[in-house]
């Protein structure tokens, strides 16, 4: 039986993997090509956003680096984030200089509080970045109630691409927004991220920004192009074997430790230092396996949704208003702690691989906290979700019998 990974480029589909292919043998055209593909990319999204500025580059994490710098944000100033998220959307903040200051969330939508967004604001206060978690539109009018004009909203959609809130595309309702498209992601061109802007003078810094930036390295690029293609062959003999002896592990454990499956987040991160190679420009071979995807990607979200109202038939609904659109990138569930670890091996038994979004705070070991200015009971709610959290598939390639399936399997353990 064909394993169903959450991660382990869950979007990739044939023609992902043929262009891949075809990229991995044309290395003339994978920093710059005749058809200016990085241009075509920033145009395709920024038509889909209406109109909004859009500029690519390597990653999230350096499109908000960017896009704090070209606010002026610096030493002195604060920047409200999410606990409840990554390392890589705190270390932008640092990197400039600023404060991070982390908001709690909310146990039944794994948004940011309004009640903590409240405790937390401060004269210097300069930016609140609002995740739209696992898709879950935030009410964005209520964030801009709370803190006014004077701050600026910046919305992290790296899962909520395509969605929409009070009728609005997410993305284009806060004054400015990032994106990334990482390998788990809405849509993935493996490595890729950018910023989305209404200011147009905020555009031209970042990308005055970019012409002094570095190019993607070249064994990166390639890297990045040989993922999909990796995890293509890896994926369908993954547990064909005896017991942990399979073939597909064998085969992922060589490409890792060979270096040829890429890594996400680098060892100098996790000490919020800033790998020296960012900011970089984004390459025109990720910048075509992005246009490839994002042309699929209303498809996708029509399926998430589909997956997740199979998983909303055995565990509950979110409460989503009727003019706006939960993209479930990931389905959510919180479980008892000393059950989790049961229910990540009962579905490995069964050929599925879960989630662990966000099982550490800022998705981050202890040791790192205190460098990222993150002292334990600082959210205690998002705390308390950690110990419990697990995440289910939604992509395009889990099926509706596969999400029936693990439902299934899920109900039996809790019973």
């Amino acid at each position: 039986m064909k394993p169903v990974f959450i991660g382990a480029s869950p979007n990739t589909e044939k023609d992902d993997i043929r262009l891949a292919w075809k990229l991995l043998f044309q290395p003339w055209n994978w920093r710059q090509d005749k058809e200016k593909s990085v241009h075509k990319f920033e145009e395709t999204v920024s038509k889909y956003h209406d109109g909004i500025n859009a500029v690519a580059m390597d990653s999230a994490r350096s499109a908000f680096y960017l896009l704090l710098k070209a606010y002026g944000i610096g030493p002195g100033d604060e920047v409200i984030l999410p606990s409840f998220s990554c390392l890589v959307i705190a270390n932008p903040v640092i990197w400039v200089g600023a404060k991070p200051v982390y908001v709690d969330i909310d146990k039944d939508t794994f948004n940011l509080s309004f009640e903590d967004l409240k405790r937390k604001l401060s004269p210097r206060t300069k930016v609140v970045l609002v995740q739209h978690t696992f898709g879950l539109p935030v009410d964005l009018d209520k964030v801009r109630e709370i803190v006014g004009n004077d701050v600026k909203i910046v919305e992290d959609i790296a899962h909520s691409l395509g969605g929409i809130y009070n009728g609005k595309k997410i993305g284009t309702i806060g004054d400015a927004a990032v994106a990334t498209f990482g390998i788990e992601k809405i849509i993935s061109s493996v490595r890729g991220g950018m910023v989305m802007t209404k200011d147009d003078e905020v555009a031209k810094r970042i990308r005055d920004e970019l012409e002094n930036a570095p190019n993607f390295s070249l064994i990166r690029i390639k890297i990045s192009l040989l993922n999909p293609i990796l995890w293509s062959i890896i994926t369908p003999v993954y547990y064909f074997g005896v017991g942990k002896l399979t073939i597909g592990r064998g085969f992922s454990y060589i490409a890792h430790k060979l270096g040829i499956m890429g890594i996400m987040i680098e060892k100098c991160e996790y000490d919020t230092q800033k790998p020296p190679w960012l900011p970089a420009r984004m390459p025109s071979a990720l910048a075509r396996l992005g246009m490839n995807q994002f042309r699929k990607l209303d498809r996708f979200n029509d399926h998430r949704r589909e997956i997740a109202k199979i998983y909303e038939e055995k565990f509950g609904e979110f409460v989503v208003d009727k003019n706006s659109k939960h993209i479930y990138l990931r389905y959510p569930l919180l479980v008892e702690p000393d059950e989790r670890a049961k229910i990540h091996a009962e579905a490995t038994k069964n050929h599925f691989v879960l989630g662990n979004w966000y099982k550490n705070i800022l998705f981050a070991p202890a040791s790192s906290h205190e460098k990222l200015s993150y002292k334990k009971g600082d959210t205690p709610n998002a705390e308390w979700v950690a110990e419990r959290i697990v995440n289910l598939p939604t992509g395009v390639n889990v099926s509706h019998n596969d999400a029936k399936r693990l439902a299934v399997i899920l109900v039996n353990i809790e019973n």
